[in-house]
């Protein structure tokens, strides 16, 4: 029986152990889109602060003094209404720092589908190699979410190997574009989460532009 040390971790994606030092601090979602500061917002305060009238004439005299709505509201959000949940966003030790740098060819590949906002003429125009990396990308973001700690997924090989084009395991991944309709006020509050039915399980993962569900049934 081979005894491990408190401090090792499984790397959840080759599957070895290593010491705290050897995994590496991974951004899901990455860093560049959007993750960078996670904060909590108090919906009914918010409220309560955008008709305050109070607030309304703070907001006239500093339009005023030439301010532009968008700083006014911005610091408004920042010192009344957020609160710091994640200073350097949204972190986990899932990874060896090996695994880490392997997936970041495919973290390349998902920061020009952002960047493009998923048009899907731009991403018709992208090889064949590159979608799948892109893929390959979103499924690897939620081997690092807490909710799927203890989750066995079955599309670790096909994430490991660079040339597969052929998964054919249980989890799907749906996502849509972040609208008024599926976003809350437009706040792109970035979040994880599970929900359990009892067909299967959803997981989701957002960013600033998408959210992502993963699910192992139709």
């Amino acid at each position: 029986m081979v005894v491990f040390d408190e401090k090792q971790h499984r790397c959840r994606l080759c599957g070895n152990y290593y010491s705290d030092s050897d995994m590496s601090e991974e951004h899901y979602p990455a860093r560049n889109t959007g993750n960078e500061d996670v904060v909590a917002v108090d919906l009914g305060k918010m409220f309560d602060t955008f008709t305050s009238e109070s607030v309304h004439a703070e907001i006239r005299e500093k339009l005023n003094h030439g301010e532009t709505l968008e700083n006014i509201t911005g610091d408004i959000f920042d010192t009344q209404l957020s609160t710091s949940l994640f200073p350097k966003g949204r972190t986990a030790r899932t990874l060896c720092r090996k695994c880490n740098t392997f997936l970041g060819k495919y973290d390349e590949a998902y920061l020009r589908f952002f960047n493009l906002d998923g048009t899907p003429k731009s991403i018709n125009g992208f090889q064949q190699h590159t979608k799948y990396q892109i893929i390959k990308a979103i499924y690897a973001k939620f081997l690092s979410i807490p909710e799927a700690a203890g989750e066995a997924f079955d599309f670790i090989d096909f994430i490991r190997d660079d040339d597969s084009t052929v998964y054919n395991g249980n989890w799907n991944i749906y996502f849509v574009k972040r609208d008024f309709s599926s976003d809350l006020l437009g706040m792109k509050d970035i979040r994880t989460g599970k929900i359990t039915f009892d067909e299967g399980v959803v997981y989701e993962l957002s960013d600033d532009k998408f959210i992502f569900n993963l699910m192992n049934f139709p």
